[in-house]
């Protein structure tokens, strides 16, 4: 399929309205390539996304709402087809690119100001410049809310879910993330956070410079313990046990947030596939608990599907794997005699 065709097609898909020959066609285009899988993934999420079951980019859903409600009134399809499948092709590329952008307009210092707030879906990436010219890589399934001037003394922006900085120094204005309770604090230097509000632990991981990494105790709004990490090493803050530990970065830190590369080491498939949710927006269902506990070493590329991944599991596994794939989750059990 090649040009308007491939987007009349999915079009039809979508709505239900596709004949055989065209679902064949469709099913030979995904095949072929995995971008192609990942475009009509991406395309069916909008399609059928819901805003009472979560948040997220609401005014692109509203306006795709209409236009489909329209859509499936019309008793003439072509002149709205050509439409749709124009927006849709839009959707994808605000999708792909991860570039959702809601603007908020909060007191702040009381005085009014403007937040940007990027959201990126599962199975996403971005990277955006700020207002004093730091880079950031914001990872999948995370959201960075930050104003669009940093007036006062210091740069202050919000974290939810992950992302690696370069920060411009400026001695003058402490750059400070805010991660829910706790904070990372610096000057000018290279550095990643990870702070999923599900997970068991919070992440600070120092390429070069200095941070220094404020846990919230609980006790208080303003009660923080402060530690100050080193370069090429990591802080790890277990919010179950509180217990707090330091690593040596890995090889391959740098090619997770340039190239897409996850590498893993020894990690168990439970806290893998805590990952595969996040960037293959993909749930995994364990059918045997012993199965999690089994732990891998290897890399995730972001370009590559959840299947290429499972095999590998399944090829690499010291013990005998099985998985099937239903609904958008992947099951996996201990494979049967």
């Amino acid at each position: 399929m090649k040009g308007d065709s491939v987007w009349n097609i999915i079009t039809r898909h979508l709505a239900g309205e596709s004949t055989a020959e065209e679902k064949q066609a469709l099913d030979e285009w995904t095949k072929k390539d995995n971008l192609n899988q990942g475009t009509l993934d991406r395309l069916r999420e909008m399609w059928e996304y819901n805003p009472v079951r979560q948040s997220g980019y609401p005014k692109i859903y509203e306006a795709f709402k209409t236009r489909l409600n329209h859509y499936e009134k019309r008793q003439t399809k072509n002149p709205f087809l050509y439409y749709a499948v124009r927006v849709a092709a839009v959707l994808f590329l605000l999708i792909g690119t991860a570039a959702l952008v809601n603007t908020m307009v909060p007191f702040y210092n009381n005085r009014e100001i403007t937040w940007q707030e990027i959201t990126v879906p599962k199975g996403s990436r971005t990277s955006i410049l700020l207002p004093d010219s730091s880079k950031v890589w914001i990872s999948n399934n995370s959201k960075i809310r930050y104003p669009d001037k940093f007036a006062s003394g210091t740069r202050e922006l919000e974290l939810t879910g992950e992302a690696y900085f370069e920060v411009v120094h400026n001695k003058k204005k402490p750059f400070i993330v805010h991660a829910g309770s706790d904070r990372i604090k610096v000057l000018g230097t290279k550095f990643a956070v990870s702070a999923y509000p599900d997970d068991s632990v919070f992440k600070a991981e120092l390429l070069t410079g200095k941070i220094q990494v404020d846990i919230h105790t609980g006790k208080g709004d303003d009660s923080y313990k402060s530690f100050i990490v080193k370069p090429s090493y990591s802080l790890v803050y277990n919010k179950t046990s509180g217990d707090i530990t330091s690593a040596v970065i890995p090889d391959g830190f740098l090619d997770y947030w340039k190239n897409g590369i996850y590498t893993f080491s020894n990690e168990s498939l439970e806290s893998l596939a805590q990952k595969i949710d996040r960037i293959y927006n993909v749930q995994v269902v364990f059918e045997n608990d012993y199965i999690k506990t089994k732990r891998f070493s290897g890399n995730i590329s972001i370009d590559d599907n959840i299947f290429t991944f499972m095999e590998a599991v399944k090829r690499t596994s010291l013990v005998p794997l099985e998985y099937r794939y239903e609904n958008n989750t992947i099951f996996i059990n201990l494979k049967s005699d």
